[in-house]
């Protein structure tokens, strides 16, 4: 083989490495590409390995913008335009963070107020995102800005402060519709800080001061209000308790009452029902117990006697009597 065949062998070579090399690229994972040929879309490219026809196919590097702080301090830090795309193409297809610069815009009560807001986003058809807008990070933006005063325009400055949540779906939902021809979709819209100028924000400041002043009176009022209520709830508790309780003294009294008198009526039930049975077994007892009742009361009247004494002969009858009545109650028994 000659030197020139050699030359033309390695040369040839070289162009097949070239060419080889130039059609194998790599995509990154969450990431596509867009091939053109002859200036015109052609295909899509997924994360990994793919092929194209280098010279005759090429891989579109789209300008597409979005808005970040710096992570370090995002409070003092300024926000900076950075394309979401690398050189090589590769374009995200993952959900991307726009932390644009706060807007000015102007409330219903012509407040000057500067929503500072942040947009999540994603792309799901990259052919549209690319293709039917210019820039698609741009147009966000700007969209965004305009959705914005709009909203902000019908709320005065007590509803912005406190409807920063509903501001910022109301949002979302009109930038969501918009950007439908975009093949993009607004995952969420969150209000970072509503600032208003100096005079205004002092202003609103002694409105809320007034405000929470005049709650914590009436928290104040009620509470005391509650405390007397209390009170006088524990003042009436107090007096039925104590009513309850000489109520049920008393019930317990009664029935003691009661219960002694129903013993004694039934000791003198039993008693007369003893002596009738007595009475009926030996009828002469009843002369003999009223022989005995009568010396009774006049041994008692001779005892009450002071300067008189007297031994009258029916004390022989008196012991008689005993006798005859013992006599009385022996028979008894014994027939018993």
């Amino acid at each position: 083989m000659t030197i020139g065949a050699i030359i033309f062998w390695l040369v040839f070579a070289t162009i097949l490495i070239i060419i080889a090399s130039k059609s194998i690229v790599n995509t990154k994972e969450a990431h596509v590409m867009l091939v053109e040929r002859f200036g015109r879309y052609k295909k899509t490219l997924k994360p990994g390995l793919n092929f194209y026809i280098p010279f005759v196919e090429l891989i579109k590097k789209p300008d597409v913008i979005t808005y970040d702080k710096d992570p370090s301090s995002p409070d003092t830090s300024k926000s900076m335009m950075r394309y979401i795309a690398d050189r090589k193409g590769n374009l995200p297809v993952s959900e991307i963070i726009m932390d644009p610069p706060e807007i000015s815009a102007i409330s219903k009560d012509n407040a000057t107020v500067y929503p500072d807001s942040i947009l999540y986003f994603r792309i799901v058809d990259p052919v549209k995102a690319i293709y039917e807008v210019e820039d698609l990070g741009l147009a966000l933006y700007k969209l965004l800005e305009t959705t914005l005063r709009q909203q902000i325009g019908v709320l005065d400055a007590d509803e912005i402060i406190k409807g920063r949540e509903s501001i910022g779906s109301a949002t979302k939902n009109a930038l969501e519709e918009a950007s439908e021809a975009w093949g993009t979709t607004v995952t969420r819209v969150e209000i970072e800080e509503i600032r208003f100028e100096a005079e205004v924000m002092e202003a609103l400041s002694d409105q809320r001061a007034s405000e929470l002043k005049g709650r914590a009176r009436v928290i104040q009022s009620e509470r005391e209000k509650e405390a007397i209520i209390i009170e006088a709830e524990a003042a009436k508790q107090k007096i039925v308790l104590q009513a309850e309780a000489e109520f049920e003294q008393e019930r317990l009294e009664a029935e003691a009452k009661y219960l002694k008198a129903s013993r004694e009526l039934e000791g003198q039930a039993k008693g007369t029902e003893a002596l009738a049975l007595a009475l009926g077994k030996n009828p002469d007892a009843i002369v003999a117990l009223e022989a005995l009742k009568a010396q009774i009361e006049v041994a008692s009247a001779i005892g009450k006697s002071n300067n008189t004494l007297i031994i009258p002969d029916e004390t022989a009858g008196l012991v008689g009597a005993i006798k005859s009545l013992q006599k009385v109650f022996e028979t008894d028994k014994f027939r018993g």
